[in-house]
């Protein structure tokens, strides 16, 4: 049994090592993390997903909320950039802390085998660009 286990770990480390994409859920995941850390106001969860240090500094030293927001709320249309493995995910939900629509645009890259928010990049995205240059790699929640 010890070595079935064995061969599988080996084989999901090949795999993952081989380029092979994220699992979309998990993606999904990881911007709905730093969705709910922006709007809960908590700045030191925040940093915990940025990719480059210093370049998310909102809501520092604000009371963190609990702005209710839950995964199952947010649709993630996600679309994979294999050439400079990045994940584009936009992310639309209703604002738990006010009455507007939220329509944001994440990249994530990675660092370290984790994916990390490019807070940078991210002002930089045109939704309709990505949409017609990567196929969607997958919709949560877009029914």
């Amino acid at each position: 049994m010890k070595k079935v286990f064995a061969s599988l770990f080996v084989l999901s480390f090949l795999l993952i090592g081989c380029g092979e994409s994220e699992d979309p859920e998990d993606i999904a995941k990881i911007t709905y993390e730093w969705e709910k850390a922006k709007f809960d106001r908590d700045y030191e969860l925040q940093q915990e997903f940025i990719y480059e240090e210093g370049s998310y500094e909102a809501y520092k030293g604000d009371e963190k909320i609990n702005s209710n927001l839950e995964y199952k709320d947010i649709r993630f249309e996600i679309y994979h950039d294999e050439k400079v493995e990045s994940y584009y995910v936009f992310a639309d939900f209703d604002n738990p802390n006010g009455e507007n629509t939220v329509e944001d645009n994440v990249v994530l890259r990675q660092k370290n085998d984790e994916w990390k928010v490019d807070t940078s990049k991210s002002l930089d995205v045109n939704r309709e660009e990505i949409q017609q240059k990567f196929d969607q790699t997958s919709c949560i929640h877009c029914e």
